[in-house]
């Protein structure tokens, strides 16, 4: 695999190519590779999602991406960003300084296996007075539930072993208490069993990347829900 990074000569675009030396792909699967939900892999392997986020997540910053492949020859995709001006001191969106809504302090279970968003997530919450405890994954969750009680669980959707869906069955079984005080952490597109789920249950969710505020505001109404 290659990756090539330049600028154009105005220095006004940022170019990033990657580069593989596999098959290659043919033109029908080209013309839909950005297609959500749509994939070449066996059914239960990927969603078809990924590339189509990719998309979204570059045009919402003003860019675009493009794929180019031959069969036997690999597959190239090219990226280009407009350059814009970023303070070295901009916090990122879960480390903003806004000050924390009226919320009782709470025992949260955060369950989600991205080490990243859980660091930046519970340092908030630890920030606003709640005690956080950490889970990777549905199952383990519930197994600390059967150790202490909780006020509130923030799940991410997709995990495994046991996923946030998943997890909030076994609530409704097990600590139906609970499904009040639950909010689902997504990414910006739902699949239509994910859709349906979050339709029929009620449940709120965060759609990531979210902001401090986003996140006080939605423990504030859960918990309201007590």
């Amino acid at each position: 695999m290659t990756l090539i990074t330049r600028c154009d000569p105005t220095c006004t675009w940022v170019i990033l190519e990657v580069t593989d030396t596999g098959p290659g792909m043919l033109p029908e699967v080209q013309a839909r590779i950005f297609e959500p939900f749509f994939t070449t892999k066996s059914p239960g392997v990927g969603t078809g999602l990924g590339l189509s986020l990719c998309q979204r997540i570059i045009a919402g910053h003003g860019g675009t991406i493009r794929v180019t492949s031959q069969l036997g020859q690999g597959t190239t995709f090219q990226v280009e960003l407009p350059v814009g001006m970023v303070s070295e001191s901009a916090p990122s969106p879960l480390d903003t300084d806004d000050a924390p809504l009226p919320i009782p302090s709470s025992v949260i279970l955060l369950v989600d296996d991205e080490p990243s968003m859980v660091s930046a997530l519970a340092r908030l919450l630890r920030r606003d007075g709640h005690t956080v405890e950490v889970a990777a994954d549905g199952r383990l969750a519930l197994a600390m539930l059967q150790e202490r009680a909780y006020d509130l669980i923030l799940s991410d959707l997709r995990m495994p072993e046991l996923d946030g869906p998943g997890l909030y069955r076994a609530l409704e079984v097990h600590y139906p208490h609970l499904c009040q005080r639950f909010i689902l952490l997504t990414g910006d597109t739902l699949s239509p069993e994910v859709f349906a789920f979050v339709a029929e249950s009620g449940v709120p969710r965060l759609t990531k990347p979210f902001t401090a505020a986003a996140v006080r505001s939605a423990i504030q109404q859960a918990m309201r829900a007590r």
